[in-house]
């Protein structure tokens, strides 16, 4: 039985005189009948047991009477494990709500997790966890949490959020703005509180004192060949490993021991660029379904982090006590997304992005040269959309010329191209994935068949073409195919249309995918899976999404807030020929370039792995469920800082606004761009001079693509070269929100890869405030 104040009144009420009959070993009480008035017990000793408890103790999901606890214990026997649970009102225990004892299983590798009900609302509680040996009493640091203000209470709320924390390499230095800021009532966690790779060269640094290596060698999951490879997380105890290695981390622990709080996952809690139980580390070079890897890496979540991962499954209130995960948690029946209600004021809604989702649309091996979308089909289905006859001639006009290459015709550019891409599919097959040469060869043979076949690009095989022809037997009577629209070639939507190059990549796939021809692309998609009744946009499945409406719908409070692990930002360059038409500049003569190659002359979205990924069901999702209640989205997964205004919604003149934060440690999307950046160049040549200095322009070019009239949302702010958090104080006439970012590699600031964490006020220092406030619907930027 958890006693609370209350129980414990009532207690004395009826046994008068009464006490509570500690677990502590150590308590002394007197024996001496005689004695009229019982003796106040003797205090136990009370010893420092951090030693016992390497993770320290974290607190989370605040309600207006209840919380979560968590502990993990390790006293190297490997056995089940007695704690003591102690919560009080005050700092010194000397004011006990609930004392009682638990059991830390070994199958859960000794974390502890505990609901504790009927507390008072809007309070501070101070928590600790005692383990018992050779009759001394070791306790865990003492942690502090905070429930939620009653519904009725007029209080203003303060909190942070934050988003993306990579341990390896880097420190988590921009967690000291948070512990600066002592009074915010809770932390919420947006993702990617773990990385699930120990050294991923694309972003990750290696070497160091931050490094992991898997203890379950045998259970971890090899990625790459030859000197390109790395591990990740794949076992059940791989997964532990990692929570309890980030957990280590003495801010980690200091922020968890002052604030509880409100997590949900993004990709790397799972795999990198995830979508329901399937990975994409390969690119499409083979099947990655693994869902009991997604199954471990739940399991290990629920287990170590401070979720109610039971309530979601339940209207009901649920007991206090400890908590078990089970399988019916577990995917396929995963249900994370949850709300919260502090005060009058604040209606917190969290949210699942990546349980439910579909694949990505734009899939990873799609054979560049396919066309998606044929000539005919294309125009009726734009015609069919409201698109004027004028405008379809256009677009088509701007589409891919292409043949049919099993004609007649072309059976010798046929043979050529099977021989040709079955070497190229081979080539990048054993740079992948570990094959044998002989496996390697069949597989790229039917991937050669299955893709030269039907209408293609003839823009794309001719790129081949010229650089194959020398190798290919002179009996082979290969021209240029027809590619300009003159030679009376039809002309369609083909993968190489919307930005992809490669046979396995996710640039042109998961990023830098062209806009124009991707929504068209989306769209068609869209409408084709709705003719089936299904639907390839679904980012939030039909529950979640109808939960979200009526959450909003129903909520009296004076400020409703999303929580999505990815931003609603829209994140896109214009290095189009038409910019300077548009009356967007040129960027000192940059972008005007002719060093920049044409087929970069386009409108992009730089990652189609979030919102922009879902154009049709993002439009609709702000507008009818966000605009129309006037929600404000906090998000994070990017790494960089971006403001958003969404256009309003028509019935109701309100607006949502998305404030998305930038990673703790993680590298900056401004990095990953430019890596991204040179290996496009790479394919097209060196990266010209001219354009070098491009990156110093990212801002502005993310700034400036939403300035056209065909653009709904408008970008107020971006900083992709900044690492920092966000804290927000929400009352009954504002919110503020306050982005405490850091400058990173690119200003030759080295605000990650050092420990500040015996140096706060040198960090302090280097801290960018960037403030904006939200009131009577509109936008204010107050400092930057």
């Amino acid at each position: 039985m958890i006693y609370t104040r209350r129980k414990f009144i009532k207690t004395l009420a009826v046994s008068a005189g009464a006490i509570v009959t500690s677990s502590l070993v150590g308590c002394g009480s007197s024996d001496k009948k005689e004695v009229v008035v019982t003796p106040e017990p003797t205090q136990p000793s009370i010893l420092d047991g951090s030693q016992y408890f390497p993770q320290s103790v974290v607190s989370g999901d605040p309600k207006v009477d209840s919380v979560i606890l968590w502990t993990r214990v390790d006293n190297g026997s490997g056995a089940d494990t007695s704690l003591i649970l102690q919560v009080a009102s005050d700092e010194n225990f000397a004011n006990l709500v609930v004392e009682e004892t638990f059991a830390a299983l070994a199958s859960s590798d000794h974390c502890l997790k505990i609901r504790v009900t009927e507390l008072n609302a809007g309070q501070h509680y101070y928590y600790r966890f005692i383990y018992q040996q050779d009759d001394k009493n070791y306790a865990s640091r003492t942690g502090r949490t905070k429930t939620a203000a009653s519904p009725d209470s007029d209080t203003k709320v303060k909190f942070a959020y934050v988003s993306c924390q990579d341990y390896i390499g880097r420190y988590f230095n921009n967690y000291l703005s948070i512990l600066d800021n002592d009074d915010i009532d809770f932390i919420i966690h947006l993702g990617d509180y773990i990385y699930e790779t120990t050294g991923d060269a694309l972003f990750q640094l290696s070497g160091g004192e931050r490094s992991i290596e898997f203890t379950d060698q045998a259970g971890a999951l090899t990625i790459g060949v030859g000197d390109n490879k790395t591990q990740a997380a794949n076992s059940l105890d791989n997964y532990r490993q990692l929570y309890k290695t980030y957990r280590s981390d003495e801010v980690l622990q200091r922020v968890h021991e002052r604030f509880p709080m409100i997590a949900i996952w993004d990709d790397h809690e799972f795999s990198d660029d995830s979508w329901a139980d399937n990975a994409t580390y390969l690119d499409g070079a083979a099947n990655e379904q693994q869902t009991a890897r997604k199954k471990n890496s739940e399991m290990a979540y629920f287990e170590y982090m401070p979720i109610d991962h039971e309530q979601p499954h339940t209207q009901g209130e649920l007991a206090s006590g400890a908590m078990a995960v089970n399988e019916e948690h577990l995917f396929p029946n995963t249900r994370i997304y949850r709300d919260f209600q502090f005060g009058l004021h604040l209606h917190l809604a969290m949210t699942d992005f990546r349980t439910n989702r579909p694949d990505h649309i734009l899939p990873e091996d799609a054979f560049p040269a396919t066309v998606a979308i044929d000539q005919a089909s294309l125009a009726g289905f734009l015609l069919a959309s409201g698109m004027p006859q004028a405008q379809v001639d256009a677009v088509v006009s701007q589409m891919s010329p292409y043949v049919n290459i099993d004609e007649a015709m072309f059976a010798p550019y046929k043979a050529a191209f099977l021989e040709v891409f079955t070497g190229l599919y081979m080539t990048e097959l054993m740079a992948r994935i570990e094959i044998s040469q002989a496996e390697a060869l069949a597989q790229a043979q039917q991937r050669a068949v299955a893709a030269v076949q039907g209408n293609l690009a003839t823009s794309y095989l001719n790129q081949v073409l010229v650089s194959a022809k020398a190798s290919l037997p002179a009996e082979h009577p290969l021209q240029m195919l027809p590619a300009l629209p003159e030679t009376g070639v039809a002309q369609g939507l083909a993968f190489y249309t919307l930005g992809k190059t490669s046979l396995f990549n996710y640039i042109g796939s998961r990023y830098f995918v062209i806009k124009d021809t991707y929504d068209i692309y989306a769209a068609y998609k869209e409408y084709v899976a709705n003719l089936q009744g299904t639907s390839a946009q679904k980012a939030f499945d039909d529950r979640q999404t109808a939960w979200l409406t009526q959450t909003f719908m129903t909520s009296s409070s004076t400020w409703k807030m999303l929580g999505s692990s990815v931003t609603f930002a829209p994140l896109m360059f214009d290095l189009s020929a038409s910019r300077a038409d548009s009356g967007l500049p040129t960027l000192e003569g940059v972008l005007d370039s002719p060093a920049i190659p044409a087929a970069l002359k386009q409108r992009f979205y730089l990652e189609a792995d979030q919102w922009d990924g879902f154009p049709q069901f993002k439009s609709s999702f702000v507008d009818n469920v966000m605009s129309q209640f006037g929600v404000i989205s906090l998000s994070g997964d990017v790494h960089s800082s971006y403001i958003t205004e969404h256009q309003a919604n028509a019935v109701t003149g309100k607006k949502s606004f998305n404030f998305t934060t930038s990673s703790i440690s993680s590298g900056t999307f401004g990095s990953f761009l430019e890596n991204g950046m040179k290996q496009i160049f790479a394919q097209l040549g060196e990266v010209p001079e001219s354009i070098s200095n491009l990156p110093y322009f990212f801002d502005t070019l993310v700034n400036t693509a939403t300035k056209r009239a065909d653009i709904q949302d408008n970008m107020v702010f971006s900083r992709m070269w900044e690492h920092g958090v966000a804290i927000v104080e929400v009352d009954a006439e504002q919110v503020l929100v306050s982005l405490h970012n850091t400058d990173s590699e690119f200003h030759h600031v080295d605000a990650v890869t050092k420990s500040y964490y015996h140096d706060a006020d040198g960090f302090l220092a280097m801290v960018r405030l960037h403030q904006f406030k939200v009131q009577d619907g509109q936008l204010t930027q107050l400092s930057s």
